[in-house]
């Protein structure tokens, strides 16, 4: 089964604004692929102020929200992947992944590439049966 999440109530606003024309996420079987998001504020469209744990903290909280429009929540996340764009922002990073997930905690790749938009970009994997 494949089902679209082509966008959610959360993040409608904001790909119009910014003319981001793919899926928020796409179902396959019990995996959830969700696309890759920065600390964009949803309303307007701009980048959030602050360093790299508001844009960390901000991206993970709008997934967060955007796992609660398709019935998931956090615990059914299963791989991270982070691209920073200066390496000095792990420990940061690192920070607010702990603080968001709980144990056990996802698989998670975190590496530097420079993002399009942001000091951060994340995706994420979920499965319909939550991790904990």
């Amino acid at each position: 089964m494949i089902r679209v999440h082509s966008t959610t109530a959360s993040l409608a606003a904001a790909m119009e604004r910014l003319n981001i024309r793919n899926a928020a996420a796409i179902q396959v079987d019990n995996t959830v692929y969700l696309s890759g998001l920065t600390a964009v504020n949803t309303e307007t469209g701009e980048l959030i102020e602050g360093g790299i744990r508001e844009h960390a903290r901000h991206t993970l909280e709008l997934y967060r929200t955007i796992l609660s429009d398709i019935g998931l929540s956090l615990d059914h996340v299963v791989k991270v992947n982070a691209y920073l764009a200066d390496p000095a922002d792990f420990a940061a990073w690192n920070e607010e992944y702990l603080d968001i997930f709980e144990a056990p905690y996802p698989c998670r790749t975190t590496v530097t590439a420079p993002p399009v938009f942001g000091l951060i970009e994340v995706e994420l994997i979920a499965a319909l049966e939550p991790r904990r």
